[in-house]
């Protein structure tokens, strides 16, 4: 058979093949090839489902868990609402010629509920200076949950608080109170009650090493350092001006330094509200603080507080759901002078006290002054909207030397509330004569609804 026949009869075979059978393997071919596609799509369907599923449920159950752990802090308890103290008993009509009923008594009402804003909670916060005897920060702040603003006010402190003692600044009770055996803690509540009228929910007094910590922690904080800071008698700072990512020990500089301000303790504390703002504005534009439960942690272990990591970690989630114009620094409304040669400052009574109910009061009802123990300045005389405690301390001005006070004492006038007294009426106010010529001034007794008894005096009455 020639070459010819047999490329005939494979041309021929193929030909047969191609019409006859290839169409049979061709559809046997896709067949088998797409069920083993779906096979393998519906394996890989089940796994991504299965891996999805897992995932999900771990996320669902750390959310739980978190949840579960996240609470709010007890509130302090409010004070109790009355029912209308002018309501009187409803009249028995009688005949005119029968004998009148008695005058009824008023009826003053029963507590049945407190005044607290519901989602309101304050808090304390203060700086510890490693334990040389100052808080030099001191804020405090009203978290509102429901209307989602947040408002920090800081106390100066220089503030003069109202107590009989060679120094009487708001920064000294904290550690006064820790040396002598007390809780420091309490004493600083108490005081900061007496100026504000109101106790705070929370408290937190903050180490150095803490802050320190906790900023490195979260990934540091961009800031523009506003001037050249530089100091070594002491504790060295050194920061260049300009905007820069502070670390843990930069920010902690930053928030001490005081030396090169013309108005020293006020201008730092305007740059630690700048800082804070910062810091708040940029977690606010993440959504979200980073390592939030390790930085809970690292506060919780290194502070005086009575919060938990998980009250800390409510607090800071209910913060990011605040917009960044809704937080507020402030700084309490002061008067700057000297006393004994000492700088203080005396917080403006009636701006005060404007200022507490509208950024600071959790409660519905103002504060009013009768509420407050705090000193201050009035037509340059020292007033009291109670009763001065050591008012022969009282000459404003430099002087040299300070009256002698007892020393043993110092720490009992901070731990201890005075005694109340009785003030005797206005004809026959009391004042406290120094050895000497010089008459010291009238000692002021608390009268919340009228406190002109310098003009009474200088009239004579």
């Amino acid at each position: 058979m020639d070459w010819k026949k047999w490329l005939r009869l494979l041309k021929e075979s193929v030909l047969r093949f191609w019409k006859e059978k290839w169409p049979r393997f061709s559809s046997l071919w896709k067949e088998k090839w797409l069920h083993f596609s779906s096979l393998l799509k519906g394996k890989w369907l089940r796994l991504m489902i299965v891996v999805g599923g897992s995932l999900t449920a771990v996320v669902m159950a750390t959310l739980g868990v978190y949840f579960l752990w996240e609470k709010p802090p007890e509130t302090a308890p409010g004070n109790p609402v009355l029912a209308d103290l002018t309501q009187t008993t409803e009249e028995t009509e009688v005949p005119v010629s029968q004998t009148p009923a008695p005058t009824p008594t008023p009826d003053r009402g029963t507590a049945f509920e407190t005044d607290r804003q519901d989602g309101v909670y304050t808090l304390l916060l203060a700086g510890s200076d490693d334990g040389t005897g100052n808080t030099d920060t001191i804020m405090v702040g009203r978290l509102d949950t429901v209307r989602h603003t947040a408002n920090f006010v800081s106390i100066p402190r220089d503030t003069l608080i109202n107590v009989d003692t060679p120094i009487r600044k708001l920064n000294s009770v904290y550690w006064t109170a820790v040396y002598s055996g007390a809780s420091g803690s309490d004493a600083l509540r108490r005081h900061v009650k007496k100026l504000t009228g109101f106790d705070v929910d929370c408290y937190a007094v903050i180490e150095l090493d803490a802050f320190e910590r906790a900023v490195d922690a979260l990934g540091g904080i961009w800031f523009d350092v506003p001037q050249r800071m530089y100091y070594e008698e002491g504790p060295v700072i050194d920061l260049e001006p300009g905007y820069q990512l502070l670390n843990g020990e930069q920010a902690m500089w930053l928030c001490r330094y005081r030396s090169g301000y013309v108005n020293g303790d006020l201008d730092r504390i305007k740059v630690q509200h700048d800082f804070l703002k910062a810091a708040a504005d940029q977690f606010l534009q993440l959504g979200s603080i980073p390592n939030i439960p390790q930085v809970a942690a690292i506060l919780a272990e290194s502070m005086d507080t009575n919060m938990t990591a998980s009250n800390m970690a409510w607090f800071a989630r209910q913060l990011l759901r605040c917009r960044s114009e809704n937080i507020r620094f402030l700084t309490a409304p002061n008067t700057p002078a000297y006393v004994h040669d000492l700088s203080y400052t005396f917080l403006d009574l009636y701006n005060w006290i404007q200022m507490v109910n509208e950024y600071l009061n959790p409660s519905t009802q103002p504060v009013s002054e009768g509420l407050l123990d705090l000193v201050y300045l009035r037509g340059g005389e020292v007033c009291c909207t109670t009763a001065i405690q050591g008012i022969s301390y009282f000459a404003l001005g430099r002087r040299e030397n300070a009256p002698e006070e007892e020393e043993e004492s110092y720490a009992e006038e901070l731990l201890e509330e005075p005694e109340e007294t009785t003030p005797p009426p206005p004809e026959s106010w009391i004042t406290d004569t120094p050895k000497g010529d010089t008459p010291a001034s009238p000692r002021p007794f608390a009268m919340p609804t009228d406190d002109d008894w310098l003009t009474e005096l200088k009239s004579g009455k």
